[in-house]
């Protein structure tokens, strides 16, 4: 590795320097020429024309008696106002509209904008609520079992997606949270987009308040007597000729044993304080209907609706298929209390009744005396408050009806889920009986358990199902753009059904 050292010196001679030859040279450039030039534009000329004045014949006056033309006019114009008339009440063109050339093919204009999906639930969680804020941007979604043989043992689950966020995503709600019981309807409040009620199937009305980041907990909570919360819906009730929707300080709440709860609340206080309630008895059934039902139970209730013209006047679908008419300025006593306040009979008649569960009813956002109810028996009812014993139309469908809801803004329009998962749009006046809009169905169907319609976006409709499941539809122009005269079509459905054509 190593070799001995020498210590002789060695020597080389440098080279780096060099003798460097230097050369002169010289170039030059040509003189550089210019010129100028001028020019001109070309010679104009203008010319004007006049036109000749024109004279105008004015055609004489005809002439005519002025006696014959008053008799012919007293002697027709009776004929005319008649068959005026008859032609305004004719149905012949119910329904019909011209089709716009951008939307001659089926289905054109319908696309499906999210699919909502909240990992976190149970495989066998369906959709059981869905709501819009106020503001249609926020979609809360409720989740609980499809059935229960008794008392719930499960998990429920609220989820709240921000469909306007710029972090969207539709598989991951912003707000997920656990509830002691199945989730069975919510309500967005109606003016505070940040607050918004639920209801459980163990009785419970839970409000919450969005606009606490990160609070999972309710602001407020309260019970409902035991049985199960079927429907919540914020209003005034009890104001005779007010719309229900000017001041929204009221949560109503129906239950399975056919309590009707109305809540005062108050968001500073946070606080639901129970004002007064109302009872669905066993004898508020006509006899011939009533038959073994418990006389000292209430009658359970599946759908309720509030008359948007007369905050005294509500309706409600119960079990068995009952449908009841019911007065806020009821004083009937029962004798039943909840709550320390006494529970009044509010019943002050019905309805001709479904074969089956009542799956939705509602009142027209657009006329008093109409009403729309849809049945386990497979049919879609128009009612008139003015013909109680039978229904306006019926609707059979040949696929089984899951839920029903009015168009808020076509008069004459209802949209309907089914349990081969389709969804509908159905004309009431329309004598042909075809849909007027069906939704594309989804890969892998499922049955629609609820749908909601966004009264922000107009063409906006939100669908849940089975699997857990929400479909955001935006619908085409042509299926939320009322015709000019659907709101006389729906009178004149209501009046000749009265008039008995």
């Amino acid at each position: 590795m190593f070799s001995k050292h020498k210590n002789s010196p060695e020597g080389f001679q440098s080279t780096w320097k060099t003798d460097q030859s230097l050369a002169t040279d010289g170039t030059q450039t040509e003189e550089l020429k210019s010129q100028d030039s001028e020019c001109q534009v070309v010679q104009q000329t203008e010319a004007g024309t006049q036109t000749d004045e024109e004279k105008v014949d004015l055609q004489t006056q005809a002439e005519y008696d002025v006696t014959s033309l008053a008799a012919f006019l007293q002697r027709i114009t009776p004929k005319v106002i008649k068959e005026l008339e008859r032609q305004n009440r004719s149905q012949a063109f119910a329904g019909y509209a011209l089709r716009r050339e951008e939307e001659e093919e089926e289905g054109a204009g319908v696309r499906l904008l999210h699919t909502l999906r909240c990992k976190l639930i149970h495989p066998e969680m369906v959709v059981t609520g869905l709501a819009w804020s106020s503001t249609g941007s926020v979609i809360g979604v409720g989740y609980g079992a499809n059935q229960h043989e008794d008392w719930c043992d499960h998990s429920g689950t609220l989820a709240v997606w921000n469909i306007n966020r710029s972090d969207f995503d539709a598989n991951q709600p912003e707000r997920v949270i656990e509830i002691s019981s199945c989730v069975l309807c919510l309500a967005f409040h109606p003016t505070n987009p940040a607050v918004f009620a639920v209801g459980t199937f163990n009785g419970e009305v839970l409000v919450y308040n969005l606009s606490r980041s990160e609070d999972v907990t309710p602001m407020v909570t309260s019970e409902c007597g035991g049985g199960a919360v079927t429907t919540l819906t914020w209003t005034d009730v009890g104001q005779a000729g007010t719309n229900n929707t000017t001041t929204n300080n009221s949560l109503v709440a129906t239950t399975s044993t056919g309590y009707v709860l109305v809540w005062a609340f108050s968001i500073t206080k946070q606080q639901l304080t129970l004002k007064t309630g109302f009872l669905v008895r066993s004898e508020d059934v006509p006899r011939v209907g009533r038959g073994s039902l418990n006389e000292r139970s209430g009658l359970g209730i599946t759908a309720a609706s509030f008359n948007s013209e007369d905050s005294l006047l509500f309706l409600l679908g119960g079990v068995g298929g009952r449908l009841f008419i019911c007065n806020a300025a009821s004083e009937t006593r029962t004798g039943v209390e909840y709550g320390g306040v006494e529970l009044k009979a509010c019943v002050s008649s019905t309805l001709s009744s479904h074969s089956g569960k009542v799956l939705a009813a509602e009142f027209s956002p657009y006329h008093r005396n109409a009403v729309l109810t849809a049945g386990s028996d497979d049919q879609i009812r128009l009612y008139s408050l003015l013909q109680a014993n039978k229904p306006v139309s019926s609707v059979h469908s040949q696929e089984g009806l899951t839920c029903a809801r009015w168009s808020p803004y076509r008069p004459v329009v209802v949209a309907m889920g089914k349990v081969t998962g389709q969804v509908t749009l159905l004309d009431l006046a329309s004598k042909s009986g075809e849909p007027l809009l069906t939704l594309p169905p989804p890969e892998r169907p499922a049955a629609i358990s609820t749908l909601q319609f966004n009264q922000k976006n107009v063409k906006l409709l939100s669908v849940g199902d089975h699997l857990g499941r929400v479909q955001i539809w935006q619908l085409p122009t042509s299926a939320v753009s009322p015709l000019p005269n659907e709101r006389a079509v729906l009178q004149t459905l209501l009046t000749s059904a009265a008039a008995g054509d």
